[in-house]
């Protein structure tokens, strides 16, 4: 299975924080039927956002991305 990766579009105030990371994410786990998912940042993965609503993010195209 190949990894599913994300981008945030939505960075509401409680993810001001991870904005200035690469705004690639790798799915780690999916929950609530897929309406919310744990996230790990692609460059660097140590970094975790525990929960984010699935609508908030899109899957990742290098070409829609927004800088």
């Amino acid at each position: 299975m190949s990894e599913e990766i994300r981008y945030i579009w939505h960075f509401d105030d409680g993810m001001q924080d991870r904005k200035h990371y690469t705004n690639k994410w790798i799915v780690v786990e999916k929950k609530y039927n897929g309406g919310k998912l744990v996230l790990k940042n692609y460059d660097k993965p140590n970094i975790i956002i525990n929960t984010i609503s699935e609508w908030k993010t899109r899957l990742y195209n290098s070409d829609e991305v927004p800088s």
